[in-house]
C-alpha cells in the first residue's frame, strides 16, 4: 500500500511537473509571438520612415525645380523689360511707328510712370544699370558696388557689361564721361 501511495505521489508529481513545463512552454510561445509582433511593427515603422524620407527628398527636388522655374521666369521678365525699353527708345527717337511695329503684348507691359521719369541718353539703361554706372563714375570698384547693393560681384559685372554693350562704350573712363554728360553725377563727386 505504501508503495502504491508512493507510486501515486510520484505520478502526481510528474504530472505537476509536466503541467508546469507545458505552462512555461505556452508562456515562452506567447513571448515569442509578442516578439514577432514587435519586430513586424518595427519593420512597418521603418518602412513608413523610409517613405517619409523619400517624400521629403521628392518635395526638396520639387522645390528646387520651382526655384529654377522662378529664376527662369525672372530672367524672361528682365529680357521682356529690356525689349520694351528698346522699343520705347525707338518710339521716342521716331525710328518706328507704334501702331504698326510694337507687338500689343509688349505695349500692355509698359509701365507709364517709368516712361514719364526717363530723360536723356540714360533711358537706354535699366534702373540697376544707371545705379551701377553712378557708382562706377564715383570711382567705386566691383566689390564695393556689390557690398553696397547687397548683390554678388558677378552680378555687378553682368550689369556693367550690359550697360557697356547698350551704350557701345568699352572702358571705364568712357562710362565716367558718359555719366558726366548725362548729368548722372556732378563733376565735384568725381574721385580725385
Amino acid at each position: 500500500m505504501e508503495a502504491k501511495k508512493d507510486h501515486h505521489a510520484g505520478v502526481a508529481g510528474v504530472a505537476r511537473r509536466i503541467e508546469r513545463a507545458e505552462a512555461r512552454t505556452e508562456r515562452a510561445e506567447a513571448r515569442t509571438e509578442q516578439a514577432k509582433t514587435r519586430i513586424e511593427q518595427a519593420e512597418v515603422r521603418t518602412e513608413r520612415a523610409e517613405t517619409r524620407t523619400e517624400s521629403a527628398k521628392t518635395r526638396t527636388e520639387q522645390a528646387e525645380i520651382r526655384t529654377e522655374q522662378a529664376e527662369t521666369r525672372t530672367e524672361q521678365a528682365e529680357l521682356r523689360t529690356e525689349q520694351v525699353e528698346t522699343i520705347l527708345q525707338q518710339v521716342v527717337n521716331r525710328d518706328i511707328r507704334p501702331s504698326l511695329e510694337i507687338p500689343t503684348r509688349l505695349l500692355k507691359r509698359i509701365p507709364m510712370q517709368a516712361i514719364a521719369e526717363r530723360n536723356g541718353p540714360l533711358e537706354k539703361l535699366t534702373s540697376r544699370q544707371r545705379e551701377i554706372l553712378r557708382f562706377i563714375a564715383e570711382g567705386q570698384n566691383t566689390k564695393q558696388i556689390a557690398e553696397v547693393l547687397k548683390i554678388s560681384p558677378k552680378t555687378v559685372e553682368y550689369h556693367r557689361k550690359k550697360l557697356m554693350d547698350g551704350l557701345n562704350i568699352h572702358d571705364v573712363p568712357g562710362l565716367v564721361r558718359f555719366a558726366l554728360r548725362a548729368g548722372l553725377i556732378p563733376e565735384e563727386s568725381l574721385p580725385a
